[in-house]
Order: structure tokens, then C-alpha cells, then sequence
């Protein structure tokens, strides 16, 4: 008879507390081949009812694809996938472990193809468009001209889904370009398609830079756009079977006071919109001078002014206008303008924030036993910013942030090289 250690001699419910503060499923696996009598232990437990498994960082590492896990202290654990999206540029995620990638086009220098995919399941794959029409009507072959160009190569920078994309219905809602994205020029524009379409058909935008897009999230059925002036953008997109027709989106402009608003003096290196518990977050990552590390965060709260807030008389006036059909104005029914505030949390409240562009997400610490709240975050940066070399994605900003006086960014992720074919990115199982 083989001979056990002395801590193999475990009763049943000390073998089942292990379990309990092992969230990882991987470290759950690792723990039941420690040895025999301890998998008998958890044979005959009831099964375990993990929480919702928390995002996995995606390392585009120069061997191999690997992914770090927050829940078993970010250890690294090797990722395969298919050949052809092994170095793949991931540009968002959805829930259920699809990704957004995009790949070079093997025949037009420049130019991507994009695809949505299911990293736990790669056969399950769709074809996102590569094309965006910019006019209502196709144009008409003029004299001497050799031939017709009724479309231009698409960009996409972020985007998120309406729902599981083998649901029917679903849409695709994204900020674009019409030509390759320059860090400080081309202004985003969003656009919708549905996930079946083949070309993007116009895009909007308002004639005011700080109605910019920069981040998105889908909220109570509609898709919420953070801005560049740090508005939101209500869409609500509905679509026809005509043929090369743009989809009639219902609009709300949400406007908010920058009084009351301030980041200590430090440069803001990107803002994020999340849903939590029913409610929309702004979150705001800054860093002492640009091209620094992250330093610290702010969040706040969506709330409508109350009757004594008199904070809101610098938000813009609209003065009519409304979002734009390209070059053409959209109809005259667009929404309202809605008056709201930004309130800042004085705490994460028990929130674990993992935030992103169209994939930021938030969890409670209390199904994660001994977990405290948090800002987890990537670098996202791209090629020529950030002092890294044209060609790389710096990969290097990326940790936690606990709001804590003595330590406000921990390094809870693994070191990696500069990425030579993708930023960071999570990957969302829930």
C-alpha cells in the first residue's frame, strides 16, 4: 500500500475549503492530482459551484499565445490557437470568450481582414466586413474616369456586440475610420452593421471634436458611447432590408458638467465606460506626464443633476444639432438633449473593475474570498506610442490599482516583451 503524507489525511470539509479558495479552474484541476486520497475527497463532494470566472489577460508573447489569470495570482498559462490567428491583432472582446481580431490581407499591403471569433471554440468564427460605404447612394460612373470606387477600406478601432452573435438580431457597434488610425488625427466615427453584413454602410459623427467616440458599452438595450469631451452617446440602431441603406438610429445626447471634475493635476491616458449593478461608470486612468505608467484612477457614478446642483451651466448646448450621416444629416427625429452629472466614488465599494475599450467589465469581491476591489487594466497602447519602437506594441503597462495610499499600482501581471503583432487584451468568459 503506498504511503501518504500526513497532510493527505484530510477530512472531507478541509478538503472542500481548499477547494473554495481556489476560484481558478485551473489550480481546482492541479489540486485534485496532488494525490489520491484528496481526489477521492472531492469525488464524492457535491460539485463545486464556481463564481463567475473572471477575465483572462490575453499575452501576445513572441513563442506562443498565453493568457494570465488574476485568480491564481496571475500566473501564466500557455493559450493554443489556430495557425492563422496565432498572431492575430485582438482589438476588443464579448463575453463567452469571443474576440475581435484582424489579420494582414495577404494581397493589399495595409489593408486587414477582421473577424470575430471563439477563442474556446475557433470553429465558431464570422466574417466582419472590410469595406464601409460612405455616400447613401452608390455613385455614378463619370466620364474618364477608369473605374468606380463606391466604397473605402474600413478601420475598426473598438467595438462591441448586442448580444450573443448567434442570437438573431445581432448587432455590431463600433468606432471607425476610412483610413489607417493615427494616434492625434482621424477622428473616430461610429458606425453599426449587423453580424452577418458584408459592408458597413456610413458612419456618424457630430462637427464638435469632444463628441468623439473613445470607448462603448451595451446598457439597458442600447449602446452607450463615452466621449472624447466626456458626454455619452445613446444609439439605438434599427435596420431594413433595403438594399445599401444606412441603419435608422434613435439618439440621445447626454451632456455633463465639467464642474467638480478634476484629476489632481495628472494627464489623462484613457477613459472607460462600465455597467455595474445596473449602473454606468466612468473611469479614468491617469498617469504624472503623458508616456508615463499608469499612476492612478478616478471613478465615477451616471447621475441626473438634483435641484440644488448648479454645476451644469458649462455643459455644451447642442443648438439643434444632431448627429451626422457622414456629410449628410441624419433625420430630425434624433433624441433629446438629457442633462446629467459625473459623481465620484469616494470607494470601489467592494468592485473589481477590468476595463478596456467595448470590453470592460465588473465583478463583486464578495464571491471571490479574499479578493479586495480593484482597477485591473492593459496596456492597449499601439505601434509609435509610448517610446516603444514604431513597429511594437509596448505590452508593459498593465497591473491593478487599489486606490491604497501606500501602494496605488501593483505589477500583478507577468513581464513580456514588447508585442510585434498585438496589444493586450482581455479575454471574457462570462
Amino acid at each position: 500500500m503506498a504511503d501518504f503524507p500526513p497532510w493527505a489525511d484530510l477530512t472531507d470539509a478541509v478538503v472542500r475549503e481548499i477547494a473554495n479558495r481556489l476560484p481558478c479552474v485551473y489550480d481546482r484541476v492541479h489540486l485534485a492530482g496532488v494525490c489520491r486520497p484528496w481526489r477521492e475527497h472531492l469525488e464524492r463532494l457535491p460539485p463545486l459551484l464556481p463564481p463567475p470566472k473572471l477575465p483572462y489577460l490575453i499575452l501576445p508573447l513572441a513563442e506562443q499565445l498565453a493568457f494570465s489569470c488574476v485568480l491564481s495570482d496571475g500566473a501564466t498559462h500557455p493559450f493554443f490557437v489556430p495557425e492563422w490567428i496565432r498572431l492575430a491583432c485582438y482589438f476588443g472582446s464579448y463575453d463567452g470568450g469571443w474576440a475581435f481580431v484582424s489579420t494582414a490581407h495577404p494581397r493589399a499591403q495595409g489593408y486587414r481582414d477582421y473577424f470575430l471569433t471563439n477563442l474556446h471554440q475557433t470553429p465558431n468564427t464570422f466574417v466582419l466586413p472590410v469595406w464601409i460605404q460612405l455616400d447613401r447612394e452608390e455613385p455614378v460612373l463619370r466620364p474618364r474616369q477608369k473605374r468606380l470606387r463606391p466604397r473605402d477600406p474600413l478601420f475598426i478601432n473598438a467595438a462591441t456586440l448586442s448580444s450573443d452573435p448567434f442570437m438573431d438580431g445581432c448587432v455590431v457597434a463600433g468606432f471607425v475610420n476610412n483610413c489607417a488610425p493615427v494616434p492625434g488625427h482621424h477622428r473616430q466615427k461610429i458606425a453599426f452593421w449587423r453580424i452577418d453584413d458584408k459592408v458597413v454602410i456610413g458612419c456618424f459623427f457630430m462637427e464638435d471634436a469632444c463628441w468623439d467616440a473613445v470607448d462603448v458599452v451595451r446598457h439597458n438595450g442600447a449602446f452607450h458611447f463615452l466621449t472624447n469631451g466626456q458626454h455619452i452617446v445613446v444609439g439605438n440602431p434599427g435596420f431594413d432590408d433595403e438594399a445599401n441603406a444606412p441603419p435608422q438610429v434613435q439618439w440621445e445626447y447626454r451632456c455633463f458638467s465639467s464642474q467638480g471634475r478634476g484629476y489632481d493635476g495628472q494627464h489623462v491616458v484613457a477613459r472607460y465606460l462600465v455597467e455595474s449593478s445596473g449602473e454606468l461608470l466612468m473611469v479614468v486612468r491617469c498617469s504624472p506626464r503623458p508616456g508615463e505608467s499608469t499612476s492612478a484612477f478616478k471613478v465615477f457614478r451616471m447621475a441626473q443633476p438634483e435641484e440644488d446642483d448648479d454645476g451644469d451651466g458649462d455643459a455644451p448646448l447642442l443648438d439643434g444639432r444632431t448627429m451626422l450621416f457622414v456629410r449628410d444629416p441624419c433625420s430630425r427625429s434624433d433624441g433629446d438633449v438629457v442633462r446629467y452629472i459625473w459623481r465620484e466614488l469616494p470607494s470601489l465599494e467592494g468592485r473589481m473593475l477590468f476595463v478596456g475599450r467595448g470590453c470592460s467589465r465588473s465583478y463583486n469581491t464578495d464571491q471571490y474570498p479574499g479578493f479586495e476591489g480593484g482597477v485591473y487594466f492593459f496596456d492597449h497602447r499601439i505601434p509609435g506610442q509610448g517610446g516603444g519602437a514604431p513597429a511594437l506594441y509596448p505590452c508593459r503597462d498593465c497591473g491593478k490599482w487599489t486606490g491604497k495610499p501606500a501602494l496605488q499600482v501593483e505589477l500583478c501581471f507577468p513581464e513580456q516583451d514588447p508585442s510585434n503583432y498585438s496589444s493586450q487584451v482581455w479575454l471574457l468568459n462570462g
